[in-house]
């Protein structure tokens, strides 16, 4: 069978667009810094001591009174699997939460992860419908 310069164009054509897609994902992927922001508003006098870790980084141990948050900024890995898990305690209650998951989070999210720990449990905020979402209750 004989390609004609039509099909040979197309084909070239496709191959670019495609080319173009692979080094703007890549781009995207290389330069977006994520920030993940936890907020203590449990109660006045309640301090809250969380620590949060992925594969590659220990945050360590932070203590916040009311009010304060502690953030931090990385960038997702190229495979998708970026992972950063905390755990928290106030009291003698505790939560465990995974306070960013690429494949959750990257499309939730997006660059701006913001979580709020309350009486009741810790939020979400989730920009697209500008709310909290309840996510997590403490346990004993």
């Amino acid at each position: 069978m004989r390609r004609t310069k039509a099909a040979d164009g197309g084909s070239m054509a496709v191959s670019r667009v495609l080319q173009l897609l692979l080094t703007a994902t890549l781009v995207h992927v290389a330069s977006g810094k994520v920030t993940i922001q936890i907020t203590n508003l449990i109660g006045y006098n309640d301090v809250m001591i969380i620590g949060c870790r992925s594969l590659d980084d220990d945050l360590g141990q932070h203590t916040l009174s009311y009010g304060q948050s502690m953030e931090w900024k990385f960038k997702p890995n190229f495979t998708k699997t970026t992972l950063f898990y905390c755990n928290a305690r106030w009291n003698a209650m505790r939560v465990d939460f995974d306070a960013y998951a690429y494949m959750r989070d990257n499309y939730g999210c997006g660059s701006d992860c913001r979580w709020l720990f309350t009486i009741d449990g810790v939020y979400a905020y989730d920009s697209k419908y500008d709310s909290w979402d309840f996510r997590y209750s403490w346990h004993p």
